[in-house]
């Protein structure tokens, strides 16, 4: 692992993961992802001076618009978007080192971390979002098999990512409220970005293991939100952040955890 490889990818995700602001503002209401993203959300007033830097935006955010008045809602947003992205993009740095796929799996991570961010808030998984992912991951993934010569992977990954998507589609299927389309798309994405991983067919495990992990979590958090805060069996909990959270949990410890579920099970 080289240090500087980390430390410029870490970099690189708390910058742009600042700007996932942009999409995870605007997405949900329809607008316009052109504008400047250094404007008032209510007024469209622009900021100047050091409110139109990456991080340092979080200053202005905290004050009133100066020609509206406006207070905005998520002040501290960018900050969290940004120190999450940072984190997880280092961790894939640091598994990964400066090889192709890195690439492929930061642009995983940005988008995780977007759609998490909106579904906490509007409980939607959004396409504006999931599918510029899928598809440039995906041509990255495409590039590192060619320079990496591991072609098998892209088609463990095709596999994987129907296999998860026809699973959820079941699920939606057989209970609508309980588990949105959006989780169904989300889960083929998760699919496909585990499913590379390797060698040979483990990536499907890989994959096998991140919907497993992500329905661990739910299970966990649903049932701490039962005890703590009195929610029902039918009270409505966004899946995305768990299916999110499998992701980055089995692309970074998913060999060791299918070691061992199958040494277990054998």
């Amino acid at each position: 692992m080289d240090a500087w490889v980390v430390g410029l990818a870490a970099v690189g995700g708390l910058v742009l993961g600042g700007l996932l602001e942009i999409p995870v503002e605007r997405v949900p209401e329809h607008e316009s992802l052109r504008l400047a993203w250094w404007r008032c959300p209510t007024c469209a007033a622009p900021a100047g001076g050091l409110a139109r830097v990456p991080l340092v935006t979080v200053v202005s955010r905290v004050r009133p618009c100066p020609s509206c008045g406006a207070v905005e809602a998520h002040p501290f947003r960018p900050l969290v978007l940004s120190v999450v992205s940072g984190v997880v993009i280092g961790a894939f740095a640091a598994r990964f080192g400066a090889t192709p796929a890195l690439a492929a799996y930061g642009v995983l991570a940005l988008g995780l971390v977007a759609i998490t961010a909106i579904d906490i808030e509007h409980r939607i998984v959004p396409i504006r979002v999931l599918y510029p992912t899928l598809g440039l991951m995906s041509l990255l993934l495409v590039v590192a098999s060619i320079l990496d010569g591991r072609f098998g992977a892209l088609g463990h990954a095709a596999v994987a990512g129907v296999g998860a998507f026809g699973l959820f589609l079941a699920i939606h299927l057989a209970q609508p409220g309980g588990m949105g389309f959006g989780d169904v798309r989300l889960a083929g994405l998760v699919g496909v970005a585990t499913g590379w991983l390797g060698p040979g067919w483990r990536g499907i495990e890989i994959a096998a293991a991140a919907i497993m992990v992500a329905f661990v979590l739910g299970a966990l958090v649903g049932t701490a939100l039962m005890v703590v805060k009195g929610y029902g069996r039918k009270s409505k909990v966004p899946f995305a952040p768990f299916l999110a959270a499998g992701a980055v949990v089995a692309v970074l410890w998913g060999n060791a955890i299918v070691h061992l579920w199958l040494g277990r099970l054998g």
